[in-house]
């Protein structure tokens, strides 16, 4: 039989791990396999011309909550088009339905419900004999090696899975169901990082899904020493529990190349009720402590998550979980609680008074906490911090305010009371001035967003930053060495600083560091 199988990636820089583990356990078979990946952005037309001309007998769809719809739609027209071949849905998304998701979606002939390693082959060989098909959790992913040696991915973002499971039970994500953890050896997994770097086409970054990579503490450190060395050079990113981190994670971590690994973590949240009703046993000063830590060191990226709409936490508290974070990471990501499929927190969601979206991704529109009005007020807060901290375009300015206001998400709750209108369709020179608004009492801010504006878009500060820019720089002319004076011209314009504690860089305007020195 001819197989195809069907990925759909939110966008063009991501892949599809799951595809590539079902064509390698079907690799040796009898089966003709046929892997084709495309993006939500893809034409539609294309897309499914090109299915339809693989004259495959089953097409199997890897389905997520960001592409089921999508999925449901490419695979209605696809049987109207290929009547007697067969249509296989697996996936997270599609983990936990029933015999009724067959009836309202007819043109659906097989749900794998599970892992889909271990019943796939199956499947394939006589797909008339099933309808609903449990996977059982099994080491099959160990053996599968890396994936991409064998099934090339156009895009530059490569995941790897070294650990299947989570030891944690958070009720709000669907790896809290795993039955138990399986993990690849220390030896493997690093026999299997070098074989990423003989990729004819080198990834932008390799991404470990591990939920919680370093669960076991001594692998992890065995992992992350091997990692300093000159045999590996790629970037790595991993999600970490940092409560778990110990004397010597740190004394590894510090002695890692800069920007070769970056850690998330999750937060969530910093209210103790708020965790314990989740079942999320960590410590979160302990956490934040930790990440700051890690973060002081400079050569390491710290990605850090909350998540809006948890029980017991309003406005207010998630107010004071951003302000207890925002100092520990280099970008803090305002997340909204997804009431997945099978999940524990969907299951007692009268509980909580919760209220969601009933299609993908199930978002919470209010709980008892939290009105509908405080959750979209949130979204948009969430979309002025990443607009103004998180794009790193005013990271000089940003740097400097957030150490002096008492209250980071007081100071984006007023910053985001001045958008008039959706921020990407706001300008950058809107956004700049708005800012510009927010600081006009505070000259050494208006210096900085004049540095930021001179480094991020490559010309001289607006009339209205002009004098700051030119004062700032002469409060500090004496620190500069006497070889750069006399390269100035225009009034200071050549060359900006980048301040760090007690650090400047000097840079030119294409933002290339030439020099390095302390401030006197």
């Amino acid at each position: 039989m001819k197989i195809t199988l069907f990925a759909l990636n939110s966008s063009f820089t991501h892949t599809n791990l799951a595809v590539r583990y079902l064509a390698s356990v079907l690799d040796g078979s009898d089966h003709t396999v046929i892997i084709k990946e495309y993006t939500l952005n893809d034409r539609k037309a294309r897309v499914l011309n090109e299915l339809v001309n693989t004259k495959a007998d089953i097409y199997a769809f890897s389905v997520y909550i960001w592409n089921r719809n999508e999925m449901l739609s490419y695979a209605r027209e696809l049987k109207k088009l290929c009547p007697d071949s067969k249509i296989v849905f697996g996936g997270p998304e599609v983990s936990f339905e029933n015999e009724a998701f067959l009836v309202k979606y007819p043109y659906i002939d097989v749900l794998i419900r599970g892992e889909g390693e271990s019943v796939i082959t199956d499947i394939c060989n006589s797909p008339e004999s099933y309808k609903i098909v449990d996977g059982v959790c099994s080491n099959i992913f160990a053996d599968s090696g890396i994936l991409y040696d064998r099934y090339p991915a156009e895009g530059d973002i490569l995941y790897y899975e070294s650990v299947r499971g989570c030891p944690y039970r958070c009720s709000y994500c669907l790896s809290s169901l795993s039955e138990y953890i399986r993990a690849k050896s220390t030896r493997q997994t690093l026999e299997e990082l070098k074989r990423f770097e003989q990729l004819e086409k080198k990834p932008r970054i390799i991404k470990f899904i591990d939920r919680t990579f370093n669960y076991d503490i001594k692998r992890a450190k065995d992992i992350w020493k091997a990692l300093c060395t000159e045999e590996y050079t790629l970037n790595y990113h991993f999600e970490i529990a940092a409560d778990l981190l110990d004397e010597e994670s740190f004394n590894i971590l510090a002695e890692m190349p800069v920007g070769k690994i970056q850690l998330e973590a999750g937060i969530q949240s910093t209210n103790s009720s708020t965790l314990e009703a989740v079942n999320r046993k960590n410590d979160s000063s302990k956490v934040i402590e930790n990440l700051a830590r890690l973060k002081s060191f400079g050569n390491i990226h710290i990605h850090a998550d909350l998540i809006a709409g948890l029980p017991y936490e309003d406005i207010n508290s998630f107010a004071d979980s951003f302000d207890n974070a925002i100092s520990c990471c280099h970008k803090l990501q305002l997340g909204f609680l997804k009431m997945l499929k099978g999940s524990r927190i969907r299951a007692e969601s009268e509980k909580n008074g919760y209220i969601y979206e009933s299609d993908p991704p199930y978002t919470v529109l209010s709980n008892n906490y939290m009105s509908y009005s405080d959750l979209y007020r949130l979204e948009r807060i969430a979309a002025t911090i990443d607009r103004f901290y998180s794009s790193t375009r005013f990271k000089n300015t940003m740097e400097y305010i957030l150490q002096r206001v008492s209250s980071p998400f007081k100071f984006f709750s007023e910053l985001c009371d001045l958008q008039t209108k959706e921020l990407d369709k706001t300008s950058q020179h809107e956004c700049r001035m708005q800012l510009m608004y927010m600081i006009r009492e505070d000259e050494l801010a208006l210096g900085r967003l004049a540095l930021d504006t001179l480094i991020q878009e490559n010309k001289n500060p607006p009339k209205e930053l002009q004098k700051y820019y030119i004062e700032h720089l002469k409060s500090i002319i004496n620190s500069i060495p006497e070889k750069f004076k006399s390269c100035k011209c225009n009034n200071l314009h050549i060359y900006s600083f980048n301040f760090d504690k007690d650090n400047y860089y000097l840079i030119d305007r294409t933002a290339h560091i030439v020099e390095k020195r302390c401030i006197i």
